[in-house]
């Protein structure tokens, strides 16, 4: 699948603060109908992981990516991605999440799935990770 990259990533999203467990993020939110919080790996929301929210929304879901870490838009670039990977790993979460465990951004992620959930209803609250 082809994701057309736009000149400023993240137009179109609406930016709001989310605090969860004395933590405070940004996330960046488009379209409507039930929520799918696209988590993002190293090193943070680029323009990629941007475009692939865009296409969560055009499905007819709520593309919610919380900004864990990074500037979000930016372009990767190798001493961006080096940088980003002193400050976390991702896929390390998913396996805490799978394995029903728990550490501080888990717990966080968990928080904003139920409000989430709250907000937009459906079934549940769908997560996918995205570099």
């Amino acid at each position: 699948m082809t994701l057309p990259i736009t000149p400023d990533p993240l137009e179109g999203f609406a930016r709001e603060p989310f605090t969860a467990l004395g933590t405070t993020r940004d996330l960046y939110r488009m379209g409507t109908g039930p929520a799918v919080i696209v988590i993002h790996e190293i090193p943070g929301i680029t323009p990629l992981v941007a475009a692939f929210g865009r296409k969560v929304a055009e499905q007819g879901m709520t593309a919610v990516l919380p900004d864990l870490f990074g500037e979000p838009g930016r372009a990767p670039s190798p001493s961006y991605l080096a940088s980003s990977l002193l400050k976390a790993c991702i896929s390390k979460e998913f396996t805490t999440l799978a394995l029903n465990k728990t550490s501080p951004i888990t717990a966080w992620l968990r928080a904003l799935a139920r409000t989430e959930h709250e907000r937009c209803g459906g079934d549940g609250v769908g997560a996918v990770g995205c570099a």
